[in-house]
């Protein structure tokens, strides 16, 4: 009876952590237009993601059914360029790009993982 507790108790500890960042593909970056430095990054899923590396606080906005569902803001310029960077260069040498959200800490990283490996 222990060794099934347990077990129980584990898987249920790994769906918990699974849920704790979504995973999806950056198919694309689009300059917004009249702004200098803000982009739209298409995703498949979500409506639109804007990254704005001009407004006063810096961060990448997420939106479903035109609202906004998630903001993560970013303390200085730097952050939000290299993010810029990062998927411009990736899509120049054609390279997949995939962006994970960490839920708890609302914070976002970015890697080449291929798309099978970003969902």
């Amino acid at each position: 009876m222990k060794k099934l507790i347990i077990v129980v108790g584990l898987s249920g500890a790994f769906s918990v952590m699974a849920e704790t960042y979504q995973r999806t593909p950056i198919l694309g970056l689009a300059p917004q237009a009249n702004m200098y430095a803000s982009y739209e990054v298409i995703t498949n899923k979500f409506e639109k993601v804007v990254l704005d590396c001009q407004g006063f606080i810096n961060g990448m906005r997420f939106y479903n059914d035109k609202k906004l569902i998630r903001e993560i803001r970013m303390v200085d310029y730097g952050t939000c360029e290299y993010l810029y960077d990062f998927i411009n260069q990736s899509q120049k040498d054609n390279k997949a790009v995939c962006m994970e959200i960490e839920e708890e800490s609302n914070s976002l990283n970015l890697s080449n993982n291929e798309v099978i490996d970003c969902q």
